[in-house]
């Protein structure tokens, strides 16, 4: 994903925070997907997630039964990053209309997928909130405990020291 896109997708998110009034960190996940007029879905059929048009003015997101909090956290921002980026729901009306049979659904790598990716970091962990949380954790010079920064978003240390390194904050 080129430099543009990525700022493009931090921008839209942090829009997307802004408009729906969105407190960071995320505490309910699932009242912020009905806040924004969908609802969660279990089905044992999936082994990550996908989202889906329901009806003119909804969707729904469909979830594996078997992620831990964290992962399914991800897992719900990640197919709300394919909602905005991708089915233009609230964004593009026109994108929307065309939705009613598409279902959007982790497969293999590709550049949607690396997007939804993108947004789903965004989403839970704010550039500026990301900066903040870091520097409060910062242990020497040059360490920071990722394990506190994924603590503070609720999200997996991988997630966290992924999204630092993504923002250049962090040491690849």
């Amino acid at each position: 994903m080129d430099h543009a896109t990525r700022n493009m997708i931090n921008s839209l998110t942090e829009d997307i925070i802004c408009l729906f009034n969105i407190e960071i960190p995320i505490q309910d996940i699932d009242a912020l997907v009905r806040a924004l007029g969908g609802t969660i879905q279990t089905d044992f059929k999936y082994s990550d997630g996908a989202v889906v048009k329901d009806g003119n003015n909804s969707f729904k997101i469909i979830v594996s039964p078997f992620q831990d909090e964290k992962r399914r956290r991800f897992t719900i921002a990640h197919e709300l990053g394919h909602l905005f980026l991708h089915m233009g729901y609230l964004i593009n009306q026109e994108i929307w209309n065309r939705q009613d049979k598409n279902i959007y659904h982790r497969v293999g790598s590709s550049e949607k997928e690396y997007q939804a990716n993108e947004f789903a970091a965004a989403f839970l962990m704010p550039k500026a909130e990301y900066l903040k949380v870091m520097n409060e954790n910062v242990i020497e010079k040059n360490e920071v405990d990722t394990s506190k920064i994924a603590e503070y978003f609720n999200v997996s240390v991988e997630a966290a020291s992924n999204r630092g390194k993504f923002l250049g904050y962090l040491e690849w």
